[in-house]
């Protein structure tokens, strides 16, 4: 594992996520079909880097920062923001979840420090995450 300090971490979390949604809202077909990369490196970050981060806050910082991408890409890429566009933007984050997923139960599965129960726990909690965000900004950024 790579070893990284807090502060570089959230140095290069941020630097990814300004450049998904400086590419998104720029070159917006671009940055909506780059989401699974973004996800996937955003996540490999957090999950597989020793950082120091239990893996509870693992989870929580994976849904952060994939809230925040969805987020930003809804409000800020280009485009007519109509519900053709959050459908391409929900199927990037579906296809970006699958490997986001893999990594979160590999660091779990990795992880001594924590027993069974708060490593099903700290899955658990990212996908109820991702489920609210789902119902919560669903149609955000849509032009009526």
């Amino acid at each position: 594992m790579i070893k990284t300090s807090k502060k570089r971490l959230f140095s290069l979390l941020l630097t990814t996520l300004l450049f998904s949604l400086a590419i998104g809202h720029f070159l917006s077909p671009a940055g909506i079909l780059a989401i699974p990369i973004t996800l996937s490196l955003m996540i490999w970050m957090i999950t597989l880097t020793d950082n120091g981060f239990n893996i509870l806050m693992k989870s929580v910082l994976s849904y952060l920062f994939i809230g925040l991408n969805d987020i930003g890409l809804k409000l800020f890429a280009g485009g007519i923001h109509d519900s053709e566009g959050t459908g391409w933007i929900h199927l990037m984050l579906f296809i970006g979840l699958v490997p986001c997923f893999i990594m979160l139960l590999i660091s779990a599965y990795q992880n001594v420090d924590s027993t069974t129960k708060i490593k099903a726990l700290s899955l658990l909690i990212f996908i109820s995450l991702i489920f609210l965000h789902l119902q919560v900004f669903e149609t955000l950024g849509m032009e009526i």
